[in-house]
């Protein structure tokens, strides 16, 4: 009779092993996914809100702005760093109506270096939380602002450019350049472009590992592109 010849002990551990090697390389693959899709989600919803924000200047004669923060509770119990737009109230009194303002009043001067998580009466409305990921920096869109009636972009102005509204010289000196709001990942992925055009507001956001970033042919690359990527 053919006896069976079972596992040794060493071949058992090294089988094991073996095992918990392919198990940990498709759990770090996985992560690895998971967490490109967040930063890729976090990237369009930060574009998308852009354009939210513009139109909202735009149609409630308000100043709308970003603000990012840090350490934020959100509903799965866990604290994040958050971006999201505030449309700020006009006039020095914030219990008047909304449209009570005019250009050296707005936003109202309590608003000025308050978010509105923490001074909830400065604004008529607020955007959704975009959660962003620990391994991606938004902290360029950190006072953005889309100026009332225009939606022309002010860059790194919580104050929204109050009482120099009626300046044409300062608003067009406010406007974010070609690099001036870059995403940037821990990750391996490349940066991502926010361009936000300064006459109008409206916005697109880029990759500077696209092909329009980092060919050589002149006839299909995008220098604007290219050079906004060449900011660390």
């Amino acid at each position: 009779m053919k006896r069976t010849r079972g596992m040794t002990l060493l071949e058992m551990m090294t089988a094991v092993a073996v095992v918990g090697i392919m198990v940990s390389l498709a759990v770090v693959g996985m992560q690895g996914r998971i967490g490109g899709q967040r930063e890729t989600s976090a990237t369009r919803e930060l574009w998308s809100s852009s354009m939210r924000a513009r139109q909202l200047a735009i149609s409630t004669n308000q100043p709308v702005r970003f603000v990012v923060e840090n350490n934020i509770l959100q509903p799965d119990g866990a604290r994040h760093t958050v971006a999201r737009w505030e449309r700020l109230r006009c006039g020095d009194d914030l219990s008047a109506p909304d449209n009570d303002w005019g250009v050296d009043r707005c936003p109202s001067a309590a608003c000025v270096n308050k978010t509105c998580r923490t001074t909830p009466a400065c604004c008529s409305e607020t955007g959704p939380d975009i959660i962003i990921p620990p391994t991606m920096s938004a902290t360029d869109m950190n006072g953005l602002c889309f100026l009332p009636g225009s939606g022309r972009p002010a860059f790194n102005k919580m104050d929204c450019l109050r009482g120099s509204l009626g300046q044409p010289a300062v608003v067009a000196a406010a406007a974010p350049a070609d690099n001036s709001i870059l995403f940037r990942f821990t990750s391996n992925r490349a940066k991502s472009v926010l361009m936000v055009e300064p006459l109008t507001g409206l916005s697109n956001v880029l990759d500077c590992d696209s092909l329009a970033a980092t060919t050589t042919d002149a006839s299909r690359k995008d220098t604007r592109l290219a050079q906004a990527c060449t900011k660390p």
